[in-house]
């Protein structure tokens, strides 16, 4: 999910938001309560949410574009060329409710992801000032482990499953260069051994 307008693009120029790609879970499970109808289950996954690419024209200056109008307050800047990546891996300590239905079970998982950010951005053409000369930047985040979580549903039959999650996994507040996102909905394709 994309943390908003001038968070690394600006909705009024051209920008290009590849935050689609492939996520990795893989971890230890098992039952905290069985009974014929319902459960509780653990898990402990380390989870890779993708790579991500992002590329976007923007004025280099926050206070010379408005959020609310998508547009330049007063003369736009020249424009730069924002390139940015990254992804966030972490681990997920959940547990999930669940109740069987015949040979299905459907689950209800919650807890906490502790996770990390990586994000980096190659800026073509800054200008600190409208008339200064353009220059090139690259600016990185390497993450702090911070505290976020997650909560999701899934549907299973033997050791398949379909699950939808979502992940809460913004940056602290206090990052001057946080990633693109704020959280991240992914559907997958388990298999339990």
């Amino acid at each position: 999910m994309k943390g908003g307008d001038n968070l690394w693009y600006q909705e009024a120029f051209e920008h290009k938001l590849e935050l689609t790609a492939p996520a990795v879970k893989v971890g230890l499970t098992g039952d905290l309560v069985t009974r014929p109808k319902w459960g509780i289950a653990w898990h402990a996954d380390y989870v890779w949410l993708a790579t991500v690419h992002t590329q976007a024209m923007a004025t280099p200056s926050d206070p010379n574009y408005d959020v609310h109008t998508h547009q330049c307050i007063g003369p736009c800047w020249p424009l730069a060329n924002f390139l940015g990546s990254g992804h966030d891996a972490g681990f997920a300590l959940t547990v999930e409710p669940y109740y069987n239905v015949g040979q299905w079970r459907v689950g209800v998982e919650v807890g906490p992801y502790i996770h990390r950010s990586a994000w980096s951005v190659d800026v073509i053409g800054w200008r600190p000032a409208p008339d200064a000369a353009p220059s090139n930047i690259h600016v990185d985040n390497k993450g702090q482990w911070v505290l976020g979580a997650t909560a999701g549903l899934s549907v299973s039959r033997g050791p398949f499953s379909i699950e939808y999650q979502y992940f809460y996994n913004p940056a602290p507040r206090s990052e001057p260069t946080p990633p693109i996102w704020h959280g991240a909905h992914v559907l997958m394709a388990k298999y339990r051994f």
